[in-house]
């Protein structure tokens, strides 16, 4: 880029810079005068690295000014007898013994004006590093006057200028509390960048803003470069569009900063590139307003002659903050709503931003980063169309950790994840399953790029639940739990990715069968208008199986219809007319005897082989119904001590002793519950017998006082505190916070 009436950049070292002191341009401002010719200067600036004693005291790192006579803005009349505030003046008065305390300074002091008590301590300060901070801030402010008179008007040669910029950064480091100081310090490093980008064109073309820097003040380089864009009518690249966007504020046309632009900073700068260059290929384009043309000015801290300063004519460049950036700071706030979410959930832990569940609540237009490649790949890669992963691998996959012990939020979380990638698990709690031990089972959805987190669960898909829980453990074989999920599928027009989850959700099911307590507890949370499509479909699905209907699945359907308050009775005419419909018809027509009293009368006729059957030629073997009725009862007598509501006769087995002196207390946990969870507490691991005989001795149904336990322990620590199997095993973990919550 070249700027107005100038020669490309490479053509010349650097363009001609003027300054104009304020009493050639500002003759409204007061004009201190001395009569007479001013004296002569033979000051001399001490260079960085160099030494120079004055009083005894050595100043060994220089950046001063030493002498009789320096003009504050030489080659003009403006206070031309009264010597520059920096210059260190060697014939004036020091005092011989250091004060104590050490005496204060203002802002606008100068060497020649100060005390002789004053000058002393300023030596210190300059001999001891220019370093400590118990001397006030005008003791910098002095040293601080030395540096700009350098900078700005003797133009150092560059590697002096760069040591010079650093100490000027340094010494607003050390007084980065005293507000004067920081605006004092920036103003000279703005004006710096400013003034070398614009003498400089091949410093400038280089020059690129640091979009990842927060910053509260536009830097002067940003500035030139927008305003010499601007001049020439040359579209702005992304990096300086964006750049303008993040440092105006929004009353100056810039976009409001939220988390999203914060916290999500380098993922706002890629998704804006993406769309920025989709949306302005050729660059984003500024009309010039000439009446927000500003002057190129500098006004020095140590007095106030502000001045202008003119590089080959050009004296004004057009204020950012007077030009329209609203198209493009409606792009910017998409992308910043778009981003919330992430910025969210990264929220200060930016490590999590690199995590794949993390990659995966960015926009879908956002750049596809290697992590979602490569999972994207593993998936894919997997064996068969419902492969069994183990948890502990899809968790490390998915948010970059590998727990011991997996809790209930990270489950969530791998779901969602996998939700995003168009693939669903099996079990899934976010779709009333269990929480996974070892293993889950994958299966696709086809919801890629969706938004949300996974398909939303309907009714037809929880009644399915409700019967495969029930049922689903009584089945025999493969053969039958196929037919089962098919028949729930096709009954209750499932959708594709429902029938895949009921599939897989069939695979995970324990070979246990659902306790009443369990089944009520579905059945309730179910509208009373679909139980009666519950029972239709549950009815359809047994009576479709393969082989005969066995004792254990009559049982199960005895369960279901209690959990609904049914009648049983109902459930058997159901099953009879189930086993009547598929009994064999007789395969010749029924021989009616004929009586002498018919023998007169009209003859009947056979039955035409075409025509339908009537209701009269289905036969009904009664001895398979009393049979099937009889073993269901015998079932149903064995397993009395698990599904009646009435608790078993308690029986004389003492119970484990506990190791406390007192018992445990977990607050919202009925006190029997509470007494059995003390007695469980004593050892990790139960076999399912133990189990039920510390419960039953309690009074307490072994299956609803294990669901009772478990579902306080998912409200007070949102995880499953005993897992359901041979044997049972708890979390101690858990158990250990609940005990140090004791009271």
């Amino acid at each position: 880029m070249t700027p107005p009436d100038a020669p490309a950049p490479g053509t010349e070292q650097s363009r001609k810079l003027r300054l104009i002191p304020a009493s050639h341009h500002a003759p409204g401002l007061p004009q201190p005068r001395s009569p007479g010719p001013p004296p002569e200067e033979d000051a001399r600036w001490i260079q960085p690295g160099q030494s120079i004693t004055i009083h005894g005291l050595t100043i060994r790192d220089g950046m001063v000014y030493v002498g009789d006579f320096l003009a504050i803005l030489p080659g003009t009349d403006w206070m031309a007898r009264t010597p520059d505030a920096s210059l260190i003046r060697p014939s004036l008065k020091v005092a011989q013994k250091r004060p104590n305390p050490i005496p204060g300074m203002g802002y606008w002091s100068s060497y020649s004006t100060i005390t002789p008590d004053q000058r002393l301590m300023y030596l210190h300060w300059l001999a001891s590093g220019k370093c400590n901070t118990d001397f006030a801030a005008g003791y910098a402010f002095l040293y601080f006057y030395g540096l700009e008179r350098r900078l700005v008007l003797d133009a150092p040669a560059p590697e002096e200028e760069a040591l010079l910029l650093a100490e000027v950064a340094r010494l607003k480091a050390l007084y980065r509390t005293d507000i004067s100081f920081q605006n004092a310090a920036t103003a000279l490093l703005d004006f710096t960048q400013m003034r070398d980008a614009l003498i400089s064109p091949e410093r400038l073309e280089n020059w690129r803003p640091d979009l990842l820097t927060l910053s509260q003040d536009m830097p002067a380089a940003l500035r030139v470069k927008l305003g010499l864009h601007v001049l020439q009518g040359i579209p702005l690249d992304f990096e300086l569009a964006i750049a303008a966007t993040l440092f105006l504020s929004p009353a100056q046309g810039g976009i409001r900063q939220t988390i999203a632009t914060t916290r999500g900073r380098p993922e706002f700068i890629a998704l804006m590139r993406e769309r920025f260059n989709r949306e302005y290929p050729e660059g984003f384009r500024l009309r010039d307003r000439k009446s927000g043309h500003r002057p190129l000015t500098y006004n020095p801290a140590s007095h106030n002659a502000p001045l202008r300063f003119e590089i080959d004519g050009l004296d004004h460049l057009p204020d950012p903050a007077t030009l329209n950036w609203t198209r493009l700071t409606e792009l910017c706030d998409k992308a910043r709503d778009d981003l919330t979410p992430f910025a969210r959930s990264v929220g200060t832990d930016r490590e999590r931003a690199d995590t794949l569940a993390a990659m995966l609540i960015l926009p879908p237009d956002f750049p596809e980063s290697d992590a979602v490649r490569d999972f994207t790949a593993w998936l894919n890669g997997q064996p068969g169309t419902m492969p069994e992963i183990p948890v502990s691998d899809l968790i490390f996959r998915c948010l970059g950790v590998r727990p011991d012990t997996p809790t209930l939020k990270q489950i969530r979380d791998v779901s969602a994840t996998l939700a995003h990638m168009g693939y669903g698990m099996e079990p899934d709690p976010g779709f009333g399953g269990r929480k996974p031990d070892k293993n889950i089972i994958l299966f696709r959805q086809d919801t890629t790029g969706s938004t949300d987190a996974s398909p939303e669960k309907t009714e037809t898909f929880e009644i399915a639940s409700i019967i495969l829980a029930a049922l689903g453990p009584a089945t025999r074989d493969p053969q039958q739990a196929a037919a089962l999920t098919s028949s729930l599928t096709a009954s209750l027009a499932l959708r594709p990715d429902e029938a895949r989850r009921l599939t897989a959700r069939q695979r995970t099911l324990s070979p246990r069968a659902q306790t009443l307590t369990r089944i009520r507890a579905a059945t309730d949370a179910l509208p009373s208008s679909q139980h009666n499509t519950l029972i239709t479909a549950a009815l359809a699905a047994v009576t479709t199986l393969p082989g005969d209907i066995d004792p254990a699945m009559v049982a199960a359907l005895e369960h279901l219809y209690d959990a609904l308050a049914l009648e049983r009775r109902d459930l058997y005419t159901a099953l009879h007319h189930g086993a009547a419909a598929d009994a064999p018809r007789a395969s010749d027509p029924v021989t009616v005897e004929q009586t002498e009293a018919a023998a007169s009368g009209h003859p009947i006729p056979p039955a035409s082989p075409t025509s339908g059957p009537a209701s009269s030629d289905i036969l009904i073997d009664m001895t398979k119904v009393h049979t099937l009725i009889k073993e269901t009862r015998e079932v149903d007598t064995l397993l009395a001590r698990i599904y009646e509501d009435e608790p078993a006769e308690p029986v004389t087995e003492p119970l484990p002793a506990s190791q406390g002196q007192n018992p445990l207390r977990f607050t919202g946990l009925n006190p029997a519950c509470s007494r059995l969870l003390e007695t469980l507490a004593t050892q990790e691991e139960w076999t399912r017998d133990a189990f039920e005989t510390c419960a039953l001795t309690l009074g307490l149904m072994p299956d609803g006082a294990l669901e009772a336990i478990n579902e306080w322990a998912y409200d007070t620590f949102d995880e499953e505190l005993i897992e359901d199997g041979e044997p049972l095993i708890l979390n101690m973990t858990l158990l250990t916070d609940a005990a140090g919550d004791a009271s």
